[in-house]
């Protein structure tokens, strides 16, 4: 899996970076015979952080490209930064098994 991060003005440390990846990666295995080799599947993820009433927001939009005309999308936002990979994981893995479930 290829990834590309766009942070704008968040603080994104190296640690942020790994969990994003560490979670994403988890979505391999749920593409089963479609997923292809390590390079062929591209996630692009973008964060940015917004003010609001209670604190500071982060809001994050990843669109995930595969084998097989495969195309997701998954927007949310969280009060963490981790919380934003967690939720897009979540996410992402409902789209991925009805990908996969439609394919098979």
């Amino acid at each position: 899996m290829i990834f590309q991060f766009h942070t704008n003005s968040v603080t994104f440390s190296q640690e942020d970076r790994d969990y994003f990846e560490e979670k994403l990666l988890r979505l391999v295995p749920f593409f089963g015979q479609y997923a292809g080799d390590e390079d062929s599947i591209m996630t692009t993820v973008h964060v940015e952080k917004s003010k609001h009433k209670s604190g500071d927001r982060f809001e994050s939009k990843a669109h995930l490209t595969g084998p097989q005309g495969a195309d997701f999308v998954a927007s949310t936002d969280s009060e963490s930064i981790r919380g934003l990979a967690d939720k897009l994981e979540d996410i992402l893995r409902g789209q991925i098994k009805k990908f996969h479930d439609k394919k098979a």
